[in-house]
């Protein structure tokens, strides 16, 4: 049988002595250091959760949008038209981005012919050259830089999965997804140099749910929320502190010809709403400089309870509300 060799320890004495000595040289300080931070936080969350309260009961007070240049991906129709008019209207300069000639010629014109001020461009935002070459254009003819960027563009397409073909998914995230990268990878060095700007992106309560015979439009929504999510917490870390700020809108379901209109119980909370509705909402949620806001309002705070439950509970409240048998 081996034996340990006189004065030496044995491998795990070594290692007990080891953890004992780091012990002794933390133990002091540990445990008033991390009773402090912990009285801390929860000082920091009651003041949280009080401020929360509040503010369902009175919410934080509107800026003024007065002179600021928002771009404004798809807003020749639906909703993009309807954010372009009403922001046009609060004395926003406005920039209007479609792949539609004919569409962004009535937005813009409809602008132009109540008095407000704005610029119309065909832009393929699925394609990053084209982005940027058209806001290198903008600058160029001294648009002013751009403080709210609104990523509206998108497309749905509506069928069983295995029925989608490649390219229909492609473009699906092309447009959905890949666009956002490209207006704010452009957007955001002038909104850092300003240290100040706004980021919003039109999701969808698909971005929160998975929906039948909506898997690519689903997925690609869950990836924009992911990427709103990851950079509000990478610019939180910059050093300078820039007041940028970001909104994720969760539309349940808006009459823009999308889709059809899904079928749940409630009809006057889960009805289709009109664009200009919509676009009210949405222009409710910038100025109040909301992190989240869905439409309608109650929806996140389902959202909040369903975060909660068990799975099996999430489900039959799911299967409640869309009336599943």
């Amino acid at each position: 049988m081996a034996t340990q060799p006189e004065g030496q320890k044995p491998a795990d004495s070594k290692s007990e002595y080891r953890i004992l000595s780091l012990w002794k040289k933390v133990k002091p300080y540990a445990f008033p250091r991390l009773a402090y931070e912990l009285f801390l936080l929860s000082l920091k969350i009651t003041f949280s959760m009080i401020t929360a309260s509040i503010r369902l009961i009175v919410p934080p007070p509107m800026k003024n949008l007065l002179g600021e240049t928002v771009l404004i991906s798809g807003a020749g129709h639906g909703i993009g038209k309807e954010l372009a008019v009403q922001l046009a209207a609060l004395g926003c300069i406005v920039v209007c981005w479609d792949n539609d000639v004919n569409a962004n010629k009535s937005t813009l014109s409809t602008i132009l012919n109540e008095g407000g001020e704005a610029y119309g461009f065909v832009v393929d935002v699925s394609k990053r050259l084209e982005v940027r070459e058209t806001l290198r254009m903008m600058r160029k003819i001294g648009i002013p830089n751009i403080s709210i960027l609104i990523n509206n563009a998108a497309i749905l397409l509506h069928r069983p999965f295995l029925e989608y073909y490649p390219d229909d998914i492609e473009k699906t995230f092309n447009v959905n997804v890949l666009s956002n990268f490209w207006t704010i990878e452009s957007c955001l060095p002038s909104m850092l140099q300003n240290g100040k700007g706004h980021i919003v992106s039109i999701c969808s309560m698909c971005g929160l749910y998975g929906v039948t015979n909506k898997v690519p439009y689903c997925a690609s929504k869950f990836a924009v929320r992911g990427l709103m999510d990851g950079l509000k917490e990478e610019i939180k870390m910059d050093r300078k502190k820039p007041k940028i700020y970001f909104t994720t809108i969760y539309p349940f379901y808006v009459d823009t010809g999308l889709a059809k209109d899904p079928k749940y119980r409630f009809p006057y909370l889960f009805g289709a709403v009109p664009p200009t509705y919509a676009a009210h909402e949405i222009i409710k949620a910038i100025r109040r400089n909301y992190s989240e806001y869905s439409i309608p309002r109650c929806l996140l705070f389902l959202d909040s309870i369903n975060r909660v439950v068990p799975l099996s509970v999430k489900t039959l409240i799911l299967d409640f509300l869309a009336n599943n048998r």
